[in-house]
Order: C-alpha cells, then structure tokens, then sequence
C-alpha cells in the first residue's frame, strides 16, 4: 500500500471521541483517564511503528461508521428541546424546574397493561362458522371448506386435483353441490337460508331456440317446436 493513501483520514475529529487519527495519517491517537495523574491522558501510537498501517485504516474505518452515524442522528435532533435539557442540567438545585423528558408523552405503554390486557373478542360470526365446520362436517367436507373458502382454491383446480389422486373426474356440478352443502349448514346455524341463483328474463341470458325433431315413436310424426332456455 503506498504511503500517500494510508495518510488520508477519512474519518474527521470529533471532539466528543476518545480515538482518532492525526490529520496527517502519522499517529493514532486515543484519551484514557491516569489514576496516577488524575487527568485525561493521550496515547500516541506512531503508524508504521507501534501500529501497522492496515490496523490504522481499519481502525479510521470505524470512526467513519461512528461519524456517521452521530451524523444521522444529529439530523433528527431537536435543538430547542436539548436546550432546555441543557438548562435543566446547568440548574439542579431548582426545584421548580421540569425535566424535560417527563414532558414527553409515553407512547410505548407500561408492561402491566401488555400483561393484563383483555384479548381482542372475536367476531361472533366467525366463531359460529368455525364451530358448524369443525362440529357438523366431515372431514372431507372440511377439507374442501378450507382449501376453496381458506386457501382460495378454484372449483375446476380441486376438481383436476382430485381426478388426479383418485383416477375419477367429479362434474362442475358436483363440486357446485359439495360447496352448496356446506353453505347450507352455516347458514342453517344462522337461522337462514343460502342465497340461490335465479333466472332472470333479461335479453341476452334467455334466448328462445328451436329445434325440429320428430317422434321418436313415429318418423311420420308431425314437426314439433321445443324450446331451450339458458340460465345464468
């Protein structure tokens, strides 16, 4: 490594930390308190000799990090309410005077009420149909519940899913009538009924075909008009 690049710091000095690095990359320094001459001392660590270069730039690496971060955090700092902490400090003996933190809203809450709290009630209705599925229908029956109404699986995917375990393909229609039974059920607990499909005479959903046939016991038989009517 050239000697050039192992003196940029790139840390700065701040005053509140204890070590750093010279501006000129030459000493690591670092403040300890001597109990033998009862002050701050600073220990100078030339770079090169008492410490290796690599050590010397790991160690500024980190200082960076803190600067950094005491950077950030200084963005997020009130002035106004570090002066009044401030002054709170300056004046202890004032009885009068507020602690500022204890103008702070507590917002976090105290342990106890987390403790003792009553749980949320559950809605009623939910406990009702949890109680008809898990009470009243099979366990096929439950199965089919929680994979359409809790995993939000199709009719025509669990149908597939069962033509393949079993070999046999179910008609839509009875998957419709599994589904139906179960609605059924927890309505009944409700006190009513499940709403059903209705036809509705409207243009487009009922459309008149005809259709010429003839007897099936006579091939003589008169033409006759048979109408089909398509639902919704």
């Amino acid at each position: 490594m050239k000697s050039n690049d192992s003196k940029k710091r790139k840390s700065g000095v701040n005053p509140n930390c204890a070590c750093y690095l010279t501006a000129d990359g030459k000493y690591y320094c670092y403040e300890f308190w001597d109990n033998n001459a009862k002050c701050v001392v600073t220990q100078r660590l030339e770079v090169g000799k008492d410490l290796s270069v690599e050590l010397s730039i790991l160690l500024d690496e980190f200082d960076h990090d803190i600067d950094l971060q005491d950077h950030c955090e200084g963005e997020l700092r009130d002035p106004l309410f570090d002066a009044k902490v401030n002054s709170y400090k300056a004046d202890p003996d004032n009885e009068d005077a507020v602690d500022p933190w204890d103008t702070l809203a507590d917002k976090s809450g105290s342990p106890e009420d987390d403790l003792f709290a009553e749980p949320e009630r559950e809605n009623p209705q939910v406990v009702q149909v949890r109680r008809v599925i898990g009470e009243e229908c099979t366990e096929v029956q439950q199965e089919f519940f929680f994979d359409h109404f809790g995993a939000g699986t199709q009719l025509e995917e669990m149908r597939q899913a069962e033509a393949g375990r079993t070999g046999k393909l179910p008609s839509s229609a009875a998957m419709t009538n599994r589904k139906n039974k179960i609605i059924d059920k927890v309505a009944k607990s409700f006190g009513v009924e499940r709403v059903k499909r209705h036809k509705y005479q409207k243009k487009g959903l009922i459309r008149e075909r005809r259709q010429i046939r003839r007897s099936e016991s006579s091939p003589t038989a008169p033409l006759q008009r048979v109408e089909f009517f398509d639902s919704e």
